[in-house]
């Protein structure tokens, strides 16, 4: 079977979800992967879906569409297109590839993305599968807009193709240089953790067959940042430590992964951000601006699907 279909996992096997967690464990134990090195990659990662952008002309019959960036989005009939709202791009999460890691996302729908004009914010819309859409008209600036010299922004259109069925990131940069993450030097317990971290990539290539990409750079939906959100700062080293005592619990009942994970992030001192996606402003073709354009949720948001309470982060 094909890595790209929805219904199943990396070399074909079937993905079968009872649990967040399941079917990744299931995947990695048939590959003599050990339950130490699972706790710590499913604790540590996060799913990332890498794509390319193509002009509509140049799509492939094979390649795998997961929506499309700039031009006019579909937008519910008791909606508007709003003035100065610079419409990023509109993901068909039917479409996008389920991977052993759960990701959070619906798995029907369509999930645009918004940011103004200056950067300076942005926003985030679900929409649910039935309802009824239509091409919004570009909105038009009134006299004192123009007087201002306000226009509005509509981006090049092109087709969005997934260009990864295995990829992670981790959680906050715990993991070393090699994988792009910590560049300053870690010492002791925390080198420790790092260094066991690793160790469990390692072991999971070498099984496997399979060395997932981890870039931090590139476009992408969900993964984490590029650069690690300042909600991060104070809890890196709690969510490291809960880990490694997880690790410890969960030797002789992995299967509770999920009920221990779940619990550790509501002892956090700070419910650190997850990412949800990032585009890189040149390369949307943004004009005067660059750097990165990221939407960040809470973990809870990401759940409950209150997409409305995503947070937007320009890194230039």
């Amino acid at each position: 079977m094909d890595n790209w279909t929805s219904t199943v996992g990396p070399s074909g096997d079937p993905v079968g979800q009872t649990s967040r967690s399941s079917a990744f464990r299931a995947f990695a134990r048939r590959h003599g992967v050990s339950d130490d090195a699972i706790t710590r990659l499913l604790w540590s990662m996060e799913p990332a879906v890498y794509f390319d952008w193509k002009t509509p002309g140049s799509v492939r019959p094979d390649d795998r569409v997961i929506g499309y960036i700039g031009g006019a989005p579909e937008l519910p009939l008791d909606m508007e297109w709003d003035m100065g709202g610079v419409f990023v791009a509109s993901f068909d999460l039917a479409a996008v590839p389920r991977t052993l890691f759960d990701d959070g996302l619906p798995r029907e729908g369509h999930l645009l993305l918004f940011t103004w004009s200056d950067a300076g914010g942005g926003k985030a819309l679900y929409i649910p599968p039935g309802t009824e859409t239509a091409v919004a008209p570009v909105p038009v600036p009134s006299e004192l807009d123009l007087r201002f010299g306000s226009s509005h922004m509509v981006l090049e259109r092109r087709t969005m193709v997934a260009s990864r069925d295995d990829a992670w990131d981790a959680h906050a940069w715990l993991i070393g240089e090699e994988y792009g993450g910590i560049w300053d030097e870690v010492e002791d317990e925390e080198a420790e953790w790092q260094a066991r971290l690793e160790a469990a990539v390692e072991e999971y290539a070498a099984k496997v067959g399979v060395r997932p990409a981890m870039n931090n750079s590139t476009d992408k939906l969900r993964g984490v940042q590029r650069n690690v959100h300042d909600s991060w700062d104070y809890v890196t080293e709690a969510f490291q430590r809960l880990r490694e005592e997880a690790v410890l619990a969960l030797r002789d009942d992995p299967e509770r992964f999920d009920e221990v994970y779940d619990r550790a992030w509501r002892e956090l001192p700070e419910q650190p951000l997850l990412h949800l996606a990032t585009f890189n402003m040149e390369s949307l073709q943004y004009g005067w601006m660059d750097g990165d354009i990221s939407w960040l949720i809470s973990r809870d948001d990401l759940h409950a699907r209150r997409f409305d309470k995503v947070e937007h982060h320009w890194l230039g």
